[in-house]
């Protein structure tokens, strides 16, 4: 299209017409254009391109799985939907920035009245006609100013393509995060209870002693304490999933109040081979707000270019063509002109002077930024991958430390039974196992959460490789 620029204007007119019929083509193909879209990030865009203002209704019973919730939040989170018009926005904003490679036509209808007064002994004459006509401006040639707004507006749609994505992604690591913690938030309601059968196992054990003569009252009334000490924890535990369900059901795009229930999925994501210097480089490579900031860059230096352009001198072919019919005369008479003209404007009160260093400027502001886009994502990639290290040797820790405190609790159990050791013993192997349920809990669903971080923050959105508890 951008090679036309040396053709006649009634060319153009022609090709206007019948490219009228490919509009629809290209609007259609120019998103999937400028962007290289990750194969899950199509079938995602595909899910959510076909829901309309309802899509995917809650399940009347059962409960959604980690990948049924991802299909669920890319349909209907509206941050999904902003970024998908910013996108035709975009496109709509490239597609205007071709039109001066087209002529502009203006038709009209005039009716003129026009009287010319007696002078040297001329009498008064007045002229009365109407009829159709078109007006043809086409330029020519400006230096590539044409070309260099097609240009910007092009890199800006491909920008608004990867931020679509980087949206996306983001909308699957927050579904993924809200997920694991409501999973560990159930999981502690169940450790909460299992705590609670243990404190009510200590009380009734205390009060059996105290009936054959073997403990004080003293005991009893501290192993109630216990207990409602347990219940206490299992009803701030109940609260805490019953935020975190609401939280996970705003994320997905759900009102809060919405009865959203999970399939608690912990997998081991195995060894990470990937050395974090690699990591790093696919992060640079990958990530799409890098990628989208690049484009925008580029955006910035052909608007810059434009505007340079812009001050210098423009070649113009104009037309016109029209039918006048006057009064008192059955014939139509038949006008037109064709011609070309330079213009230039000399002085404009230093608009385009002062637009051309704002365009400088936007586009040094876009190359700082993007340097400090890469440093924060360095930053996040060598700080993730460190916190998953060490979130995986502490799940190691904290299992053992799970397994040990019930072989201690069963064992203190026993002894306290047999008159070995005291209540304290027993309250505090009981305290020891809860807490250490909890830690188990909790560095599950830190390793799971950091899993799923690392690979939004390198970039990464293989399936396979990524997918924790696949």
């Amino acid at each position: 299209m951008r090679n036309l620029k040396g053709v006649v204007g009634c060319v153009f007119i022609s090709g206007m017409l019948t490219g009228c019929a490919s509009v629809q083509e290209e609007y259609n193909e120019q998103q999937h254009e400028s962007a290289a879209v990750d194969t899950t990030l199509v079938q995602a865009q595909d899910i959510a391109d076909s829901m309309e203002a309802e899509p995917y209704v809650l399940k009347e019973s059962g409960s959604y799985s980690l990948p049924a919730l991802l299909s669920l939040g890319l349909a209907r989170n509206p941050q999904t939907r902003i970024a998908w018009w910013q996108g035709q926005q975009a496109l709509a904003q490239a597609k205007r920035a071709e039109a001066p490679y087209f002529p502009t036509i203006v038709g009209n209808i005039q009716a003129n009245h026009n009287q010319t007064g007696a002078i040297l002994n001329q009498p008064t004459t007045k002229v009365d006609n109407w009829g159709p006509g078109l007006n043809v401006n086409y330029r020519l040639f400006q230096f590539g100013a044409d070309h260099a707004g097609a240009e910007s507006a092009a890199y800006a749609l491909s920008a608004a393509n990867y931020s679509e994505n980087f949206t996306l992604q983001t909308v699957v690591f927050n579904i993924q995060s809200k997920y694991y913690q409501l999973a560990s938030a159930i999981a502690k309601v169940n450790a909460r209870q299992s705590s609670l059968q243990d404190a009510i196992a200590s009380y009734q054990a205390a009060e059996k002693r105290m009936a054959n003569g073997l403990a004080p009252k003293q005991d009893v009334l501290l192993a109630k304490a216990d207990q409602i000490e347990a219940e206490y924890e299992l009803q701030s535990a109940e609260g805490d999933r019953g935020r975190y369900r609401a939280e996970l059901a705003t994320v997905v795009g759900l009102s809060a109040s919405s009865k959203l229930d999970i399939d608690i999925t912990f997998g081991d994501p195995g060894d990470l081979t990937e050395e974090v210097e690699k990591l790093m480089d696919s992060a640079l490579e990958k990530r799409a707000d890098i990628l989208a900031q690049e484009e925008l860059l580029h955006a910035a230096e052909w608007a810059h270019l434009k505007s340079e352009r812009e001050r210098l001198p423009a070649v113009n072919l104009v037309g016109n063509l029209n039918t006048l019919r006057y009064r008192h005369d059955s014939n139509w008479q038949h006008n037109y002109g064709l011609g070309v003209n330079l213009t230039w404007t000399l002085f404009d009160g230093f608009d385009k002077q002062y637009k051309e260093l704002e365009h400088y400027a936007s586009m040094k502001v876009k190359l700082f930024e993007l340097h400090q886009k890469k440093l924060t994502v360095l930053q996040d990639v060598c700080g993730e991958f460190h916190a998953f290290q060490a979130a995986k040797k502490l799940l190691a820790s904290s299992t053992a430390l799970e397994q040990a405190a019930k072989e201690s609790l069963k064992a203190v159990r026993i002894g306290y039974s047999a008159g070995l050791n005291s209540l304290l013993d027993l309250l505090s192997a009981q305290k020891t196992l809860s807490n250490a349920r909890l830690k188990r809990i909790s560095a599950q669903s830190d390793l799971a959460i950091h899993w799923a971080k690392l690979a939004y923050v390198a970039g990464q959105i293989d399936v396979d490789k990524y997918q924790y508890g696949k």
